[in-house]
């Protein structure tokens, strides 16, 4: 469905001023180094899967997103969608390919301002060629599924940014492409709104069989939503799916981090030389114990402890954000 190719894109580095002489000489005169955004990106993604895109900033995921629509040529190397190159055969899949980029970052100024959100809605249907009848039934169907039914009425320009971009995300919903790249889709929203853009997204792949590719900051939306995920920095660093990435940085991790809630008092003492290091706080009569271990050690650490009153015992399982950052730092 989606296959990168040794993708990669250099940009030239900013000139400081045409108007200074020496600037003006290096320009012309000087070979400058190029400032790379992907290098040798290779990857596949499956029909109807959803895939992540995992990176710190200037990873190059907007990059990705902009060759994926011939808004950026490549260096070298090639973007295929559904078996086309992206840039030198976009005229074959530009009516089967819809991009959402962050925020109110709309590149082609779809929704105008003093008009309501229906007749926005009415307007893009339009342009993609749905018929009338259709296209009111899958706008009544976003906006249900988004919960906007309130909002139909609303101009949009007296929305707020978090409400503006719930209604970016109906589009897909109307347009039914076959391949969906979101680019950071619920930046601005709060957690109840991320929750029902979560809930959209997971039923476009699951009831449309739509292929979505989700770039994202928030590694817990990429934990519950991607079947796959790629982490990168211009460059590819691991791929696969989040639990057994997940998996595999908590077989690695040698030392682990307890917390412990324990009635009266406890011995710091009692962890001398076991533990790397021990926090502790007392509240009422509840002693708070934060304790990080190698893990040889943990069966030494729980025998300290059954001397204690332990009121709760929590072994910090690992997350996504845990692999990413580790990962990302190496």
């Amino acid at each position: 469905m989606i296959e990168s190719v040794n993708l990669t894109k250099f940009y030239p580095p900013p000139i400081k001023s045409l108007f200074d002489l020496k600037s003006l000489r290096d320009f012309l005169g000087k070979p400058r180094e190029k400032i790379p955004a992907l290098i040798d990106l290779n990857f596949k993604v499956r029909e109807g899967e959803i895939f992540g895109l995992l990176g710190p900033n200037g990873a190059g995921k907007t990059t990705f997103c902009k060759i994926a629509n011939a808004l950026v040529i490549p260096t070298r190397g090639n973007l295929y969608i559904n078996g086309y190159d992206s840039v030198k055969e976009h005229d074959k899949i530009k009516g089967k390919i819809f991009t959402i980029f962050g925020g109110e970052r709309n590149l082609f100024g779809l929704f105008q301002w003093r008009v309501s959100v229906e007749k926005n809605l009415k307007f893009i249907a339009e342009l993609w060629g749905i018929p009338k009848g259709e296209a009111e039934k899958r706008i009544n169907y976003a906006l249900e599924l988004l919960n906007l039914r309130d909002k139909r009425d609303e101009w949009y320009q007296k929305l707020s940014a978090g409400m503006r971009q719930k209604v970016y995300l109906a589009l897909p919903f109307i347009i039914q492409p076959e391949v969906l790249i979101l680019d950071e889709p619920t930046v601005y929203l709060d957690v109840f709104t991320r929750r029902e853009v979560w809930n959209a997204i997971l039923e476009l792949s699951r009831d449309f069989g739509t292929t979505i590719i989700l770039t994202t900051h928030n590694l817990k939306e990429a934990e519950t939503l991607c079947d796959r995920v790629l982490i990168f920095n211009k460059k590819k660093i691991a791929e696969g799916k989040p639990k057994e990435l997940i998996e595999k940085f908590q077989a690695l991790k040698a030392r682990r981090r307890l917390l412990v809630k324990v009635r009266g008092k406890v011995k710091t003492d009692d962890f001398e030389g076991i533990a790397e290091k021990v926090n502790i706080y007392n509240q009422n009569s509840l002693t708070y114990l934060e304790l990080y271990i190698q893990e040889e050690h943990i069966r030494e650490v729980l025998r300290i402890l059954a001397n204690y009153n332990v009121v709760d015992l929590q072994n910090e399982a690992a997350s996504l954000e845990d692999v990413f950052t580790q990962l990302i730092k190496c």
